[in-house]
């Protein structure tokens, strides 16, 4: 099922971009625009899904990792204060993604279980898609890299939020380093755009590219 970014869809989000921004201001947390904006379209879509009567379920080790992290009873908080704004009950697991963005931890670097439905069925075609094209192109197999897999479902949604929206980003500073040091994961992430156009009729921006092809990065690194 792919979920409609519609003006329901944006009136939630702008709710929860209040109630969150609120939360970290009172504890006087420092949080990257970036962050910001994925941890808001993660908390929209995961709304979203709860309204709908689904969620994402996460691994137990998961949760127990983070539950001594000192973001995690202010996480808590925003997951409480939305479960009142809008009358649901959201997964206890959800507030491990909460202290991971508040934190800064790197999402690729938890084991998540990816047997669950991280994503719907387009975004799955999409990277799947990708994959094969990568294998094909440049003779590099990452289909049984789940770290991969797991870190662009997540990444994808609020930059393809961002890319309908035409509010892609236009400052990445690590942009020309990365184009330049490191070619290979930056064709990668073009081969990734490629596909994105097919479906969406879109293209991500060079700012946009050079964070998608950080995940390539991590991949290769494992391979």
């Amino acid at each position: 099922m792919v979920i409609e970014l519609d003006s329901q869809f944006e009136n939630r989000k702008e709710i929860i971009e209040n109630i969150v921004r609120k939360v970290i201001q009172d504890h006087n947390i420092e949080i990257s625009d970036v962050s910001f904006d994925n941890l808001i379209i993660h908390l929209s879509l995961c709304i979203s899904r709860e309204i709908n009567g689904t969620y994402i379920p996460t691994s137990e080790s998961q949760i127990n990792h983070l539950k001594s992290h000192e973001y995690y009873g202010v996480s808590k908080q925003i997951i409480d204060q939305l479960d009142q704004q809008f009358h649901v009950e959201i997964d206890e697991n959800q507030i491990q993604y909460v202290t991971m963005y508040l934190a800064n931890i790197n999402l690729l670097d938890i084991d998540f279980n990816c047997e669950f439905d991280l994503c719907d069925d387009e975004t799955e075609d999409i990277i799947n898609e990708t994959i094969n094209r990568i294998e094909a192109d440049l003779q590099l197999d990452l289909r049984k890299n789940k770290e991969f897999y797991t870190g662009m479902t997540l990444h994808f949604y609020p930059a393809l939020d961002r890319l309908q929206n035409n509010h892609q980003l236009t400052n990445n500073p690590l942009k020309d380093k990365i184009q330049a040091q490191f070619q290979l994961e930056y064709k990668c992430a073009e081969i990734f755009n490629d596909i994105v156009n097919e479906h969406y009729h879109k293209r991500f921006n060079e700012h946009e590219l050079a964070y998608i092809a950080l995940h390539f990065g991590t991949a290769l690194k494992k391979q």
